[in-house]
């Protein structure tokens, strides 16, 4: 029997990429969770898995793959039933274009919007000595500083603007793509991976109450609205335990629940 073990955060738009696949290709696995907010992807026995530190990681029958998009190749390769990858060359691309956007464009700004929306919370939630008392773990103490420094500094607005800025250029560029292929998805009629790729990070506007970014544009707006009616989605979505507060679980209500 294959052994299959995901290392993953409680609501990463990452891991539910990757949640999403395994459910798709209706694989089991095993999570071992990892509780970021203690530093637990910099720890020795973690780092041995995944020198980068980066979460999720997959490992199946003691073979390691990390990054997610890697990952959900990898899972496409190796399990081709159903498909997630058009056989057509160019929608192929127009899936891998989406993919790398989702990765290194549009991720960097949720992690902007996050951060202000969530991550803050923490000092709340936890309290600022429990805070410093888990930044030790971190390896680098310039980095576990400024950490430090970010979430206890005030909202920086200026720095939201930006990142919503930055997610409407590419929410209009997916209308104008939905429109172009006439389809239900992406890469039209299929469902693939670049539909997945943005699962999460749909899924992370919805929970930061930031839908206005893509409200207006009704191709987008659809299929969302679809993808949230999916078996994957449903299955791949995070547990509400294991979120941490946000705008949808406000740690007056929740602060022993965040796993």
């Amino acid at each position: 029997m294959t052994d299959r073990k995901l290392y993953q955060f409680g609501d990463s738009p990452c891991c539910m990429k990757v949640r999403m696949v395994l459910a798709a290709k209706s694989l089991p696995w095993d999570e071992v969770f990892i509780e970021s907010w203690k530093f637990d992807h910099f720890q020795p026995e973690y780092l041995e898995l995944n020198p980068s530190g980066t979460v999720p990681t997959f490992v199946e029958d003691g073979q390691v793959v990390s990054e997610s998009n890697v990952i959900v190749e990898y899972l496409e390769d190796a399990y081709p039933t159903p498909p997630l990858r058009p056989n057509d060359p160019y929608l192929a691309s127009i899936m891998r274009k989406w993919m790398y956007i989702e990765q290194d464009q549009i991720f960097g700004h949720i992690v902007t919007l996050s951060f202000n929306s969530m991550m803050k919370l923490r000092v709340e939630g936890f309290g600022l000595e429990q805070l410093q008392e888990w930044s030790h773990r971190h390896p680098d103490k310039a980095l576990a500083d400024d950490y430090l420094r970010r979430v206890t500094a005030p909202v920086d607005h200026a720095k939201d603007v930006t990142a919503r800025a930055g997610l409407r250029k590419y929410m209009v560029l997916l209308e104008e793509e939905l429109s172009q292929f006439n389809g239900s998805w992406i890469c039209g009629e299929q469902l693939t991976l670049a539909d997945i790729a943005l699962a999460g990070i749909f899924d992370r506007l919805k929970y930061l109450c930031e839908e206005t970014v893509f409200g207006d544009l009704p191709l987008v707006s659809k299929w969302f609205a679809r993808l949230q009616e999916t078996t994957v989605y449903k299955e791949g979505e995070h547990r509400f335990s294991a979120r941490m507060w946000g705008p949808l679980k406000p740690i007056a209500e929740y602060r022993d629940q965040i796993r």
